[in-house]
C-alpha cells in the first residue's frame, strides 16, 4: 500500500471508498420502497395536475356525447439537495489505519439509507397533521389544505363544501379493521360514484405487530379471542408492514396499494453518489456524498389513517 502514501493518495482511495459507499447506500429500503411509487424526475419540480371523474357512461342514442370533467388539486413536489462529506487524513493512509478509512465511507453511506427512511415515514407520522411542514420545509397538508389523514377532505375545487373522511380514532382489532375497511370501500369520487377502493395492507408501528399478525396472519383461522371460534375472515388477506420508524405507538393505517402507487410519489432527481473533491492540501483528502429527491402525496384515495389517542 506504500503507493497510496504519494500525492495521489485521494484518487487511489476514491474507488474503494465509493464501492463501500454505494453498498451501504443501496441496502435494502423495504419500507420506502414498498410503499412510495419512486419515479424519476428532471427538473427542479414536477407537478402534477389532477382531474375529476366523469361520471358514467351514457347511453349511446345515436350522438356521441362529449363529457366534462372539473379541474382537481395540483401538486408541486420540489426536488431537495442533500449533501455531507467525509475526510481522510494522510496520517491513516500512512498508519495503514485502513479499517477506519472505509469505516467512515460506510457511515457517510449509512446516514444518505437512514436519512431516506426517515424522510419517507414524515408522510405517516403527519398524516394527521393539518398543518405544519417537514424537515425540507414541504408543507405536511395535501393540495386540498388538509392533512393526508383528516375528517374532512373536499371533493374537489369546484365542490370543497362537499367532504369524505379517512380519518378515525379506533384501536386495532378485528371489528375496527372491518370498519375502516367498508369505510374505504365507500370512497366516492367528486361525481358521487364509488371509485373501487380495496385495502390490501396494513401499515402498523413495532408496537402493533403482535395485534395484527393475529389478525391478519395466515394461522390466524380464528378470530383472535373468540370463545366460539369464528372463523377469522382476514387471515391471509391482507400484508402486514411493520415499520420501527413510526412514532405513534398506536396509530395504524389501511391501504390500497394499487391506488397508493400512483399517488405516493417519491420521485429522485439524483440517487446517492459520492465524489472525491479534486482540491484538497495535501494532508486530508475530502470527499462527499449528494442526493436530490422529493416527496408527496396527490390523492389521499389509498389510505385510512386510525389515530386512538
Amino acid at each position: 500500500m506504500g503507493i497510496l502514501s504519494g500525492g495521489n493518495f485521494a484518487d487511489l482511495l476514491e474507488p474503494g471508498l465509493r464501492a463501500i459507499f454505494d453498498v451501504a447506500v443501496s441496502r435494502p429500503r423495504p419500507q420506502m420502497e414498498a410503499l412510495y411509487g419512486v419515479q424519476a424526475s428532471t427538473k427542479f419540480q414536477e407537478r402534477y395536475l389532477a382531474m375529476g371523474a366523469v361520471g358514467l357512461v351514457p347511453v349511446f342514442s345515436g350522438t356521441l356525447e362529449y363529457l366534462n370533467m372539473d379541474a382537481g388539486y395540483r401538486t408541486d413536489i420540489r426536488n431537495y439537495v442533500l449533501a455531507a462529506g467525509m475526510q481522510v487524513e494522510r496520517e491513516l493512509v500512512d498508519d495503514d489505519q485502513y479499517n477506519e478509512i472505509n469505516g467512515r465511507a460506510q457511515r457517510l453511506g449509512d446516514a444518505f439509507a437512514i436519512t431516506v427512511e426517515h424522510d419517507a415515514v414524515q408522510t405517516f407520522i403527519n398524516a394527521f397533521t393539518d398543518s405544519g411542514t417537514t424537515r425540507l420545509g414541504t408543507s405536511t397538508n395535501g393540495a386540498d389544505g388538509v392533512g393526508l389523514c383528516s375528517t374532512a377532505h373536499p371533493y374537489s375545487p369546484a365542490k370543497s363544501g362537499s367532504t369524505q373522511s379517512n380519518e378515525s380514532t379506533l384501536t386495532l382489532s378485528l371489528a375496527n379493521v372491518d370498519t375502516t375497511r367498508q369505510g374505504m370501500r365507500n370512497f366516492v369520487d367528486d361525481q358521487g360514484n364509488l371509485l373501487g377502493v380495496e385495502p390490501d395492507t396494513c401499515l402498523v408501528p413495532s408496537e402493533l405487530e403482535r395485534d395484527a399478525i393475529k389478525i391478519f396472519g395466515r394461522q390466524a383461522l380464528y378470530e383472535p379471542d373468540s370463545a366460539e371460534f369464528n372463523v377469522n375472515m382476514f387471515a391471509g388477506q391482507m400484508r402486514v408492514i411493520v415499520w420501527n420508524r413510526l412514532t405513534d405507538a398506536n396509530a395504524w393505517f389501511l391501504l390500497d396499494t394499487r391506488i397508493m402507487r400512483q399517488q405516493l410519489i417519491w420521485q429522485w432527481r439524483f440517487r446517492p453518489e459520492f465524489l472525491g473533491e479534486k482540491s484538497f492540501d495535501g494532508l486530508t483528502a475530502k470527499y462527499r456524498g449528494y442526493m436530490r429527491y422529493g416527496l408527496g402525496h396527490i390523492g389521499w384515495q389509498w389510505i385510512y389513517g386510525q389515530n386512538p389517542s
